[in-house]
């Protein structure tokens, strides 16, 4: 057991945020819980800025996320339903885990950590 700690370099974990990332997961949590139970849509602006680049899958994945819950659970569409705002919480915060993944992976490994994107072929 001794043996695996020292076998372990200084860089985090690939699954560890770093305490920025922590916080920034966790600030994303909280905007997007005002989001819900606040009567301004400033904050569900701030959550969208704050988890870009992938707030529009974020966007996509929550409403149908939601509207399947909602669904689930007979929630009415006009009504505030706990379900469905813990499955948006839910999205919106796995959303900046990834932001934060991402990020940490390049800033550790440099672009070249990114999945290669499939080359066209040129047939002249």
């Amino acid at each position: 057991m001794a043996h695996m700690v020292e076998d372990q370099s200084a860089t985090l974990p690939l699954g560890r945020l770093s305490g920025f990332g922590q916080l920034y997961v966790t600030t994303v949590g909280a905007v997007a819980v005002l989001s819900l139970i606040a009567e301004s849509h400033a904050w569900y602006v701030v959550l969208v800025v704050l988890t870009l680049p992938l707030s529009l899958v974020a966007l996509w994945v929550s409403f149908y996320a939601g509207l399947a819950v909602g669904f689930a659970v007979g929630a009415d569409p006009a009504a505030f339903s706990w379900p469905v705002a813990l499955v948006l919480v839910a999205v919106w915060t796995m959303t900046a885990w990834i932001n934060v993944q991402l990020c940490q992976r390049v800033l550790r490994q440099g672009w070249a950590a990114m999945p290669p994107r499939p080359q066209e072929v040129d047939e002249d």
